[in-house]
């Protein structure tokens, strides 16, 4: 009865985090500088956790970005205009995925984490002002820039976000929540490339990506409600908080292991 108990405390823990790290995503980002650090102390192996992890990021992606779509938020021409860079990149990063060994990927993990937090903070005109409108055509620098971010996200993923919201708010010059909407459904474009390469491989434990897909699609839900709302800077500073003190421990085992 403990084990069982036990077992049900577990699958419910995993459908929660699903559930949280998906309303993070669907209104900032690097929710999964929460969730895959966990799931690697939970004890699945770094290479798996990342597998599993994007399962309910594609489900809490899709359940965000659809209903902002319904109501008019995405922008389908700049969609379209990015999304030959974002599949090629996504395509490239791939080819070095399913390459990565754990501890490896653990030790990138935890420098990324820490990246996250520093850039997560800046002032958002460190680059210059956005644009008064968006390009009407691909720009060689919007190319090369989506390009890069794809091969990170389909390598990575953790704390993309971040990354994209930076980079559209510069290169489109919407609001937040369209931006919100453009993220979410580029992002699933290198989200399910990875995915692919990862189950393919045997990184993803479908049972528990199965739970954390459930979660994900109520996140993603009431998240997308949630666009206009304030609360995103204290998301954001409670996910610096947990994000340092995890790369901490992330370094910490990979010294003692």
């Amino acid at each position: 009865m403990e084990l069982d108990t036990a077992h049900v405390a577990l699958y419910a823990a995993y459908f929660v985090l699903g559930a949280v790290v998906s309303l993070i995503n669907s209104i900032a980002g690097g929710g999964s500088t929460l969730s895959l650090p966990l799931m690697i102390f939970l004890g699945l192996p770094a290479t798996v956790a990342n597998g599993t992890n994007r399962i309910g990021l594609i489900i809490g992606n899709f359940s965000s970005a659809f209903n902002l779509a319904r109501h008019g938020y995405l922008n389908m021409r700049l969609f379209l205009q990015l999304l030959t860079p974002t599949l090629i990149g996504a395509l490239v990063g791939a080819c070095f995925l399913v390459h990565i060994g754990d501890k490896l990927f653990q030790a990138i993990l935890a420098v990324v984490i820490c990246l996250v937090v520093v850039m997560s903070n800046l002032r958002k005109d460190v680059l210059g002002k956005p644009p008064a409108a968006p390009p009407e055509k691909l720009t060689l620098k919007g190319a090369l820039g989506f390009f890069a971010i794809a091969v990170y996200g389909c390598i990575v993923q953790v704390g993309v976000g971040f990354v994209q919201i930076f980079g559209l708010t510069r290169y489109t010059g919407l609001s937040p929540i369209e931006i919100n909407a453009l993220k979410n459904s580029l992002t699933n474009v290198f989200l399910l490339v990875s995915t692919i390469a990862l189950g393919l491989n045997g990184k993803i434990d479908w049972a528990i990506a199965a739970l954390m897909a459930g979660g994900a699609w109520v996140g993603g839900y009431f998240g997308s409600f949630l666009q206009r709302k304030k609360g995103n800077k204290f998301i954001q500073r409670f996910i610096s908080i947990c994000s340092i003190a995890m790369a901490i421990a992330l370094v910490v085992d990979l010294i003692v292991k």
